[in-house]
């Protein structure tokens, strides 16, 4: 749970400055109608529900930056659940890393497996194409969604990026909530056609932050210990990823291969991929995320699942589907036709108790949409 010691900034609502080009706010007045406009206005990013024992009033608030191909918000609320699953991910399309600064609060999870525990100054990171569910109590976060293409090609191994989470009394965690902070206080200043130099300076702060976390995150034990200790093991894990991801389609992608062509042993090969359940586990699962995205893509509406599966080394419809349902929470079906229909109906606006402050533009939704086309 958060930390108590952190007050709630109820007394200091968000006010927007010039040029911040969206608002959401939902104030504590009808409990039910203002959770709703906000779950609306979060959906497709998040699914979020209140807790059974939550009696409070709703509160919370978001002032959205729009960095053309970025968004940066401030953001204020009350204690809720937030999901990602296989839905979601469908029904959003986004393709973006998230970051949060938790400048008050902080929340308890998991990313994958991956257990997460965030409080007042930490920094997290997760990947928006994977499964995630956070508990919050009151927060204030700082929140940027950057697009994959810019920050994926600054890692070694951007799978190992989901779910980190930088201690903010660390040197990395101090300087990149401050630039994270510094992105919302002078937001409005950025000319969104302008913010690509920004962006990509801060796609490379962000990797060099997470650098060590990443590290520290990978196995420690035996053969691959010493991989880890002699300082490769990030090269060697970058470069197995790569070429994994660029033979996906080959049916010659196999463990004797990656042993033959990277001279390692079949006890380092595993253990270098036990955090991924195991080297033809991270395989299966990067085929599926292919098979994923594809199915989800519009443009690729009129192919035929099974021809998308065949395409990406899956031979055997049933298997796949059931492994595809397995992974995701969901048929390959019903994800292309959440995909179709979110696309189809526009995800409108949120409303309900959620209600902007005057002169403001309420779209966050509008600005989401924005991002899965940038």
């Amino acid at each position: 749970m958060p930390n108590p010691s952190v007050p709630y900034p109820e007394s200091a609502p968000l006010t927007p400055a010039a040029g911040v080009v969206r608002l959401f706010a939902a104030d504590a007045g009808a409990h039910d109608a203002a959770f709703e406009g906000w779950r609306l206005a979060l959906d497709g990013l998040f699914d979020v529900s209140r807790p059974r024992d939550g009696g409070d009033p709703f509160r919370g608030g978001i002032v959205a930056h729009d960095f053309g191909q970025a968004v940066v918000t401030d953001t204020h609320a009350g204690g809720q659940r937030f999901r990602r699953d296989g839905r979601t991910i469908a029904r959003g399309g986004l393709d973006h890393f998230l970051v949060q600064l938790y400048r008050q609060g902080g929340f308890d999870g998991e990313a994958e497996g991956r257990d997460m525990a965030v409080r007042p100054g930490d920094v997290c990171l997760f990947d928006l194409s994977r499964t995630m569910q956070t508990d919050a109590g009151r927060f204030r976060n700082v929140t940027l969604l950057l697009p994959r293409t810019l920050l994926a090609p600054l890692v070694d191994t951007p799978d190992d990026l989901h779910g980190l989470v930088l201690d903010g009394s660390s040197g990395p965690g101090r300087i990149l909530a401050a630039h994270l902070q510094s992105l919302v206080a002078q937001g409005a200043l950025i000319d969104p056609a302008e913010a690509g130099p920004v962006l990509e300076g801060t796609a490379g702060l962000i990797a060099g932050c997470f650098r060590r976390a990443m590290a520290l995150a990978g196995p420690t034990d035996g053969e691959a210990a010493q991989v880890v200790r002699h300082g490769v093991r990030d090269a060697v894990l970058g470069a197995m990823h790569r070429f994994i991801d660029a033979n996906l389609t080959s049916p010659e992608l196999t463990p004797e291969a990656l042993m033959q062509r990277f001279h390692i042993s079949r006890p380092t090969l595993y253990r270098l991929f036990e955090s991924s359940g195991g080297v033809v586990a991270h395989i299966r699962a990067r085929r599926l995320r292919r098979c994923f995205a594809a199915i989800t893509d519009p443009a690729q509406a009129h192919r035929r699942l099974s021809d998308i599966a065949y395409d990406w080394g899956f031979t055997d419809d049933t298997a796949f589907a059931r492994a595809f349902r397995r992974s995701f929470g969901l048929s390959p079906r019903d994800a292309r036709r959440a995909a179709l229909k979110a696309r189809a109906a526009g995800q409108p606006d949120g409303g309900g108790g959620g209600q902007p402050l005057p002169g403001s533009d309420p779209g966050l939704q509008r600005l989401i949409r924005q991002l899965r086309t940038a």
